[in-house]
């Protein structure tokens, strides 16, 4: 089984009330990620309704734990980063970037609402926060706080769609990261969420809730980074995330001040649990376009992936993480000086793929914890290897004048052959239209 995606989480911690790192954790939970908690200020209560908060700062104890991880040498996937008690716990958030360099970095900057800063959060600290997002991968902003972050004075009433294209099209231009607006206004009975990448604009609907309540926007936030971290594109993830968070609110009644009655409809969120393993085995791959494409199909379908070296591309290649979008991280991913590095450390049914093979790929039964094993693009396996194991050789069916294959398209046909003998085990089988619903 993969294991689950580590996220830091670096947000205030509410006692009372659905809010921050009291609702954040239970939501990245069910989505199977392991959140931790570096909690940047407690609270007694959440701010939407309960009183004044007793206030405890903890720069300190973020500062020394932080420090803590990194001595211990503690790997994350993601680095969320979310309210800041002061200017100095934003030394801690960039503290946290340059430490996990390799992690996704996600900036929800908490910093007002209803054309507002919220109290507390100084013209310093915004000005801190801007160098933050500066540094992300992605930034979820409110009308708000996109506003805020273009130094343009920002209204009471949510954006339009047309004014939140507008605004992430200048955010990402200024940030260089990718953005999504949260909270905009499409017409009485629904919300909009606005992603902005640097291939596409999309809009993303959500039946409209009839009341505020607080918290929702860390909810949101917390659903889209577990359903990101779980191979979705960031639009999908995004609609998950608001279909969850609307059908929690609008479920709720009527006193929004304890915030949503999320933790009946955690279940939305808990991704499929796969009962098999496959792993997909590249034997010195020489392209990294390659090696990109079929990082995302492992993503995509929870497959293993093992490089076998020597490889021909160093991993920080831009070409590999361009063919492999945002994926690379999502990946359950083990390295190899060699095959008999390899062998020595891997038992189990492989099944090697060659255009030399006497058999049909589709021909065979594949058991649960196979390999699939592939050569290197100009030269595939050694034939030594392939002699001593020819039941295991398998082909893929092509004319007699084709040479091969391109390699990531070899490896998810054999993926999906395996899937479908599974009856894709662990997938989801059914998506889900934005606006619409399916009869």
């Amino acid at each position: 089984m993969l294991k689950p995606k580590r996220v830091l989480c670096i947000h205030d911690a509410a006692a009372l009330g659905r809010a921050s790192l009291s609702a954040i954790i239970p939501t990245l939970a069910a989505c199977g990620c392991q959140p931790v908690m570096l909690p940047t200020a407690l609270f007694s209560v959440h701010t939407g309704g309960l009183g004044i908060p007793v206030i405890q700062d903890t720069l300190t104890y973020c500062a020394k734990t932080l420090e803590q991880y990194a001595a211990q040498q503690e790997d994350f996937d993601c680095v969320y980063v979310g309210y800041l008690a002061n200017e100095q716990q934003a030394e801690i958030a960039e503290r946290a970037f340059s430490l996990w360099q390799d992690a996704v970095h996600i900036v929800d900057p908490v910093l007002g609402d209803h054309g507002k800063l919220y109290s507390g959060i100084s013209q310093e600290l915004c000005s801190r926060m801007k160098s933050l997002c500066s540094k992300a991968d992605l930034i979820l902003p409110n009308s708000t706080e996109a506003s805020v972050l273009l130094d343009e004075t920002p209204s009471a009433q949510p954006f339009t769609q047309a004014q939140a294209e507008q605004a992430a099209a200048a955010l990402q231009q200024r940030y260089g990261c990718d953005i999504v607006i949260s909270g905009i206004w499409i017409s009485e009975s629904e919300i909009g969420n606005l992603c902005q990448t640097k291939a596409d604009t999309e809009c993303v609907c959500a039946k409209r809730c009839p009341r505020d309540y607080p918290g929702t926007g860390d909810l949101f936030a917390a659903a889209l980074i577990g359903k990101l971290l779980n191979g979705n594109t960031l639009p999908q993830s995004v609609n998950q995330s608001a279909v969850f968070v609307s059908k929690a609110a609008c479920a709720s009644g009527t006193d929004t001040k304890y915030g949503v009655w999320f933790e009946p409809f955690l279940s939305m969120l808990a991704p499929p649990l796969p009962s098999k393993i496959l792993n997909i085995v590249l034997v010195e791959p020489r392209i990294p376009q390659n090696a990109g494409n079929i990082a995302r199909t492992c993503a995509a379908t929870g497959a293993k992936l093992h490089l076998v070296g020597p490889i021909g591309f160093t991993i920080d290649d831009k070409k590999l993480k361009r063919a492999g979008l945002d994926y690379w991280h999502l990946l359950d991913i083990t390295y190899y000086e060699n095959l008999d590095d390899f062998f020595s450390k891997n038992q189990g049914q492989f099944y090697y793929f060659t255009t030399k093979a006497p058999s049909r790929y589709c021909d065979v039964a594949y058991p649960d914890g196979a390999y699939l094993v592939f050569g290197r693009e100009d030269a595939g396996l050694p034939e030594d290897l392939l002699h001593k194991n020819q039941s295991s050789c398998v082909r893929m069916p092509m004319k007699p004048d084709a040479r091969s294959l391109n390699l990531s398209n070899t490896v998810a046909i054999g993926v999906y052959e395996v899937l479908r003998q599974w009856d894709f085990d662990g997938l989801l089988t059914q998506g889900h239209l934005t606006k619409y619903e399916w009869e």
